[in-house]
């Protein structure tokens, strides 16, 4: 049986359950911070070059110390594995996503993206292992499309004058599918995030940095703007939401865990409006509490709390 088949969508062991949901929640928080500040880089006049930079130099700053403090062994991670996984995280998933930023409005980012990201993470497992998809799962995922479909078709304008904001879209989708293959490849391989991550954004930066500095030209911006994106981009998204969130996992389990994805949309909307000063449309609020839905319905979360309510009055009634 492949590890990935393996998934368990309770929460493990009692003793184990808050802190796994104070890990999740705290990796939504990171990550819907981290979307509103790559809207504000892109506005700011970052190109995805530079936010790319950032997003993989300061996580492997932050990393790559933390891997030779801790004597990291990278035995499972082998030449070919790290390839992958920096196709699948690096340079095409960064140009993807902060592409998509600079067309597209917000509100299609933060569900279209992580939307793919549970469509192809769930997907995989019945395709290339043979995974059984729950009827749950299979309506939530219908829901979840829905509702991508009903944030895609707002009509906002784009934000350049020349390109249609389904380009956006299409880039928000072409990321989301890369980070659903890089969850599957974290947890077939059972890879320690924490090196993972290290490795796979030192070597991004390796290959990057040469032709960033040969044919990109750096925004001309201050350095407060630098150090701001610096934070949302390496420290938030390139490192603190993806090691709590692989906490989470180890804690909760895949299934469960999974919930959280679900909570970047409503978070990341309602902090646009203060940090951004980004209102939404009534259809795209629509659009988030419909994929919202389906992300929730996909992963069962009734079912598992009338099951967890159920072992609780067998426990309470069984022999003393």
């Amino acid at each position: 049986m492949p590890p990935s088949s393996r998934d368990t969508g309770g929460p493990g062991l009692p003793g184990r359950l808050l802190p796994g949901v104070l890990l999740g929640l705290s990796a939504s928080i990171a990550w819907a911070f981290y979307n509103i500040g790559v809207d504000i880089g892109r506005s700011d006049g970052f190109t995805s070059a530079d936010l790319a930079i950032l997003r993989y130099g300061v996580a492997a700053l932050l990393l790559v110390p933390v891997m030779l403090w801790r004597g990291s062994r990278l035995g499972g991670l082998s030449l070919p594995r790290l390839a992958l996984l920096t196709i699948a995280i690096g340079p095409p998933f960064a140009f993807l996503f902060n592409t998509g930023f600079g067309i597209a409005p917000l509100a299609h980012a933060v569900v279209i993206s992580p939307g793919m990201t549970i469509i192809v993470a769930n997907l995989l497992p019945v395709v290339l292992d043979g995974q059984k998809m729950s009827l749950n799962r299979k309506i939530g995922m219908a829901v979840l499309i829905a509702g991508l479909v009903a944030i895609a078709a707002d009509n906002a304008p784009a934000k350049t004058a020349d390109t249609s904001t389904l380009v956006g879209d299409l880039c928000f989708v072409g990321s989301g599918s890369l980070w659903g293959l890089f969850t599957y490849l974290i947890s077939r391989w059972r890879l320690p995030a924490v090196e993972a991550i290290g490795a796979a954004s030192a070597t991004t930066t390796i290959v990057l940095l040469p032709a960033y500095l040969l044919f990109f030209e750096p925004a001309a911006l201050p350095a407060a703007k630098w150090l701001e994106q610096g934070f949302y981009q390496g420290m938030l998204g390139g490192s603190l939401a993806i090691i709590l969130y692989a906490a989470a996992i180890g804690r909760l389990g895949s299934g469960l865990a999974g919930l959280f994805p679900a909570m970047i949309p409503p978070l990341a909307v309602l902090l646009a409006i203060p940090i951004a000063g980004q209102w939404p449309t009534t259809l795209q609020l629509a659009g988030v509490a419909i994929a919202a839905s389906g992300l929730v319905i996909s992963l069962d979360i009734a079912g598992a709390l009338v099951r967890r309510a159920a072992r609780g009055r067998d426990r309470a009634t069984g022999p003393s």
